[in-house]
């Protein structure tokens, strides 16, 4: 769904089947239909996974948070795509914007995307993910996944909640 969309409701299925999974997706994902996308409070954020977490990405999240602070209520993580982006983040100096806002940097590996190590998110909790793929269990047996673009995950942060970066005046333009 849109991010300035709303949580749909089993009666905007067409068929029997879309409606039963609308329904065992609501149950899920502990959400009420109708709920502004942008009303959901997160409690985590994986801004990370080998595909979305290139030095593209990682430099356009950082660009967004560069000054800010992660919101007391998230756990944040940055987990390079690979030792080559850390090295060249840390380079950059991206990694030292991140640390300087909340986040937790990382060295290159699978963590958050598949709930790897002390990498899950707990049951029940919310998470803005980058990660490519979504479903139950993977990062973290009844965790709740909302996949999204580096910089929406890096909003969602700051911000505790989900954002439309879109409408959000405060992005530096990409030098």
């Amino acid at each position: 769904m849109t991010i300035d969309g709303a949580v749909p409701s089993p009666e905007d299925g067409t068929t029997d089947t879309e409606r039963r999974a609308i329904e065992q997706s609501l149950e899920y994902m502990g959400l009420e239909p109708g709920t502004k996308m942008e009303d959901i409070k997160i409690q985590h954020v994986f801004l990370g996974s080998c595909t979305n977490a290139r030095i593209s990405d990682l430099r356009e999240a950082a660009r967004y948070i560069k000054g800010k602070k992660v919101d007391k209520s998230v756990r944040a993580l940055v987990v390079p795509g690979s030792v080559k982006v850390k090295r060249q983040a840390e380079e950059e100096g991206l990694a030292t914007i991140f640390i300087d806002a909340g986040f937790e940097w990382r060295d290159a590996g699978c963590s958050m995307c598949l709930g790897m190590n002390p990498d899950q998110v707990p049951a029940g909790e919310r998470c803005a993910s980058t990660s490519n793929r979504n479903f139950e269990g993977r990062q973290g047996k009844n965790a709740r996944t909302h996949l999204m673009s580096p910089i929406m995950a890096a909003a969602a942060a700051v911000h505790g909640h989900f954002v439309d970066v879109r409408k959000l005046d405060a992005i530096p333009a990409s030098s």
